[in-house]
């Protein structure tokens, strides 16, 4: 009696604990899907000052932007002096992509500050 009674335990916790693995397991996925719904690339909006033509001066900057492992994309707009940068947090910062505009490139890079106080009204209101 007693042996079937411990049998049907054991039996019991068996189920359990295949149960709370395969729950495990989902959840364990779930958490792992759901960090790269929410990754979210930063960008950041740079102020390129000393660009004095179009093709070359935007192109460099945009060829030496794109070069830094992290970067995802470049736009450059030589008409207003400006540059949107989205790049992996995880792999490079805002930093070092100035840092490298300036070491590698003729131009002043530095962040826009105007893009700043435009966004932090907007998100304020």
């Amino acid at each position: 009696m007693i042996e079937k009674y411990i049998g049907n335990v054991m039996q019991e916790v068996h189920i359990f604990n295949k149960l709370m693995e395969s729950i495990m397991k989902k959840l364990f996925i779930a958490s792992f899907l759901f960090s790269f719904l929410l990754a979210e690339d930063s960008k950041i909006n740079l102020k390129i000052d000393g660009m004095q033509c179009a093709y070359s001066c935007a192109g460099k900057v945009s060829q030496v932007v794109q070069s830094i492992k992290g970067v995802e994309e470049c736009e450059v707009d030589f008409a207003t002096g400006t540059a949107v940068v989205k790049y992996d947090e995880k792999k490079v910062n805002s930093d070092n992509i100035i840092k490298l505009i300036n070491k590698k490139t003729y131009y002043k890079a530095a962040v826009d500050k105007k893009e700043c106080a435009s966004k932090e009204k907007s998100t304020s209101i």
